[in-house]
This record gives structure tokens, C-alpha cells and sequence, in this order.
């Protein structure tokens, strides 16, 4: 099968990896893939990547963000439609505007589309009040509905996701949930050497029990979360570490200066492994979003990461996430307000020993439920039998 798949921000070796996986996988079945994308990623591992070039980062205004949206919509249709003897076009969200190119060449190339959300749009940027044109509002929501009902199969990154996609009218059958992946075997590779060398980089990490957030430091990621934390933390060992680049950044760490909090560092964005090996150092994970229902229903990739690698794992949120956790004793999920709670729960496990180990026990237990292995067979035998 010849699979055209389109992802913005696909990436090989940093960030969200979700693609890269999902193609270098459906390889290994045999299926030929070309990935469209706007990053500037050569061809590797038998996938055939094409570039549109299209500049993209987070630190980008949301003019500037539109606009960037628009033009790989454009070029990537082009590109697409340049494709012979395609059998199914895979389309990635976020930003939605992919999904339109999915929905228009399946249409002239009669062909299958699935579309992944991997974000609610534009619920999200509504809820959070970033949308408020009602005329633009009604044109996202028909376009959001027009790409659902074109797709043959919609991938989903969670229950809550489906759930509300099934509230537009979807049938629920046509919704299925794959969630991120835990990639528990590439954990297992990393060596105490790597671990050696990145407390060399950073001296700082030595001797403390690490908080550890990685990722995105925009908007809705709502990293100050992380400094009310610190400003709350009396116990000197205990040391947040924030790891990215985004929009909000040199505000928050200029934030911190001025604060005068010594137990936050605030690192670069790294390699896909650093990320790995840096999870593997910390004691606690850290996935935070901005007050409001709408964000409980996500998939952090960085969450999976996490439980990957046995780590216990905080979220100022509830929702699917907070209760898997809470069934398994693998981490916790707290309402907003409960800074206070969320503090006393890091520095207890700080001090027990005992009952961190057992924790995080039962954290590896849980990412099994997510493995990649798994996900990414069900993930192949949902995009083989739709229609």
C-alpha cells in the first residue's frame, strides 16, 4: 500500500518523534511512505521525506503562525497531488488546515483518507478565549466537520478526544483511540556513560531530587505553573528543571531571576535522546496545561515518556490521564488550586524512599498498557481495513 502521509512538524531527532515512528513502522510492513512535511528532514530508513520548507517555531505570533499554516497548506497540496498510485493519504493534525489537504486530494484521487487529531482544534484555542471572531469560529467548525466526515477513519489520541469529536455528529465507530506511545526498550538502552556525560554538561543536577519538565514553553504548556511550585518548596534538594525553548520562555526565566528562585534551571532545547537520557536522571515528571476542561482531555507525548522510563508523574489537571494514574499508583492528577497538595506530595516522596521505589514500580507496569509495539500493530490494522 502507497501511504502519502502529512505532517507539518514531522521530526526525526527532537521533539514529538510520533510520526517518524508511525512511518519507519509501516516500512518495516512493507507499505511505501512519503511524508510531506515542512521541516527540512532528508529521506531516511526507507521513508521518501519531501520538504515544502516552510518556516515554522514556537516563538512565532499567531499571524505569523496563520500564515505559515496557509502556505504549507498550499504547498504540501501540490506536492501531494504530484503523487502517482496512491492508496491512502494519512493526514496529522495540528494545524487543522493539514487535514484540508487530506480531505481535497482524497476527493480527486479517490482514494482513502484517515485523519489523526493529535490536538482539538479549534476547540482549544476558542475554550482558552484565543479565537473570538464568531464569523471565523463558524468557518473553523464547518471546516472541522467537512474533514470528519470526508475521512474514512479518524485516529484519536485519547477517549476524551473521541468523545467530543463523537459530539459533533461523528459516528463513533469512525473514531478510533490510539494514544501517544510508551517506548519503553529505547529507556532500557541508555547507558550510565550518557547519563555520565549529561552531569558533566550540567553540574547542576547533582545531588538533588529533579522535577523535571520537557518540552514546549508556549501558551497552553503554562510552565509559570513550575515556578509557583519552586516558590513553594522549602526543602533545598528538590530542583525543577526545565528543559525547551517556546514563546513564553525568556519571560519566565527572566520571571525566575527576578523571583530569586535558586532551585529552578532552566536548560535548552535538546536532542530526542537527550531528552531520554535527562528523563532517565530525573525522579518526577512534570505535564502541565492552563486551567480549563477542555486540556484534560489530551495526550502528552512527554507523559509516555515518562511512565516509559518508570518515572512518577504530576499533572495539574484531571481527566483519563489522572485516573490511569491513580489506578495504577503511578503518579497523580490534581485540580489547579491544589498547588499546596502538589508540593507536599513531591517533597513526601522526596523523603520516603520506600514508597517513591514502589511508585515507580508501578509506573512501568502502567506504560506497558501503552506500549509502542502494541500501538503501532493496532495503529497498521485500522489504516489496512479502512475504507
Amino acid at each position: 500500500m502507497k501511504i502519502v502521509y502529512i505532517h507539518q512538524y514531522f521530526n526525526k531527532d527532537k521533539g514529538s518523534t510520533r510520526s517518524y515512528e508511525v512511518a519507519r513502522y509501516l516500512v518495516t510492513k512493507g507499505h511505501q511512505v512519503t511524508v510531506i512535511t515542512g521541516n527540512e528532514v532528508i529521506s531516511c530508513e526507507g521513508i521518501d521525506i519531501v520538504s515544502t520548507k516552510t518556516p515554522y517555531k514556537q516563538e512565532y505570533g499567531y499571524i505569523r503562525r496563520l500564515f505559515s499554516f496557509l502556505q504549507f497548506m498550499l504547498k504540501s497540496f501540490i506536492y501531494v497531488i504530484r503523487e502517482k498510485d496512491v492508496d491512502l493519504i494519512y493526514a496529522t493534525s495540528t494545524p487543522l488546515t493539514v487535514g484540508l489537504v487530506g480531505k481535497w486530494v482524497s476527493k480527486l484521487k479517490r482514494c482513502r483518507f484517515v485523519f489523526e487529531v493529535r490536538d482539538l482544534w479549534p476547540d482549544v484555542p476558542i475554550e482558552l478565549g484565543i479565537i473570538r471572531n464568531k464569523w471565523l469560529i463558524r468557518v473553523l467548525n464547518n471546516m472541522e466537520y467537512g474533514i470528519y466526515k470526508q475521512a474514512g477513519r479518524i485516529i484519536a489520541l485519547s477517549s476524551g478526544m473521541k468523545d467530543t469529536i463523537a459530539s459533533k455528529g461523528i459516528p463513533e465507530e469512525k473514531v478510533e483511540v490510539i494514544t501517544n506511545f510508551a517506548d519503553i526498550h529505547q529507556f532500557e538502552t541508555i547507558k550510565i556513560t550518557e547519563q555520565a556525560r549529561m552531569y558533566m554538561l550540567y553540574p547542576e543536577l547533582q545531588n538533588h531530587f529533579i522535577s523535571l519538565y520537557a518540552g514546549t514553553i508556549g501558551f497552553v504548556n503554562h510552565v509559570e505553573y513550575i515556578l509557583k511550585l519552586a516558590q513553594n518548596t522549602l526543602d533545598p534538594r528538590i530542583l525543577y528543571v526545565i528543559v525547551g525553548d517556546g514563546k513564553e520562555k525568556p519571560r519566565l526565566v527572566k520571571e525566575s531571576e527576578q523571583l530569586g528562585l535558586k532551585n529552578v534551571l532552566f536548560l535548552d532545547s535538546v536532542s530526542k535522546r537527550d531528552a531520554m537520557i535527562l528523563i532517565t536522571m530525573s525522579d518526577v515528571g512534570m505535564c502541565f496545561v492552563r486551567p480549563n476542561p477542555i486540556l484534560d482531555r489530551n495526550s502528552q507525548n512527554k507523559l509516555f515518556d515518562f511512565w516509559a522510563a518508570g518515572k512518577p508523574t504530576l499533572i495539574n489537571y484531571k481527566g483519563w490521564q489522572d485516573e490511569v494514574m491513580r489506578d495504577y499508583g503511578a503518579g497523580h492528577g490534581f485540580d489547579y488550586e491544589e498547588l499546596d497538595e502538589m508540593t507536599a506530595y513531591i517533597e513526601s516522596i522526596c523523603h520516603h524512599r520506600d514508597n517513591y521505589e514502589q511508585i515507580s514500580t508501578n509506573t512501568k507496569a502502567l506504560a506497558k498498557c501503552y506500549k509502542k509495539e502494541t500501538q503501532l500493530e493496532l495503529l497498521e490494522l485500522i489504516l489496512q481495513n479502512t475504507h
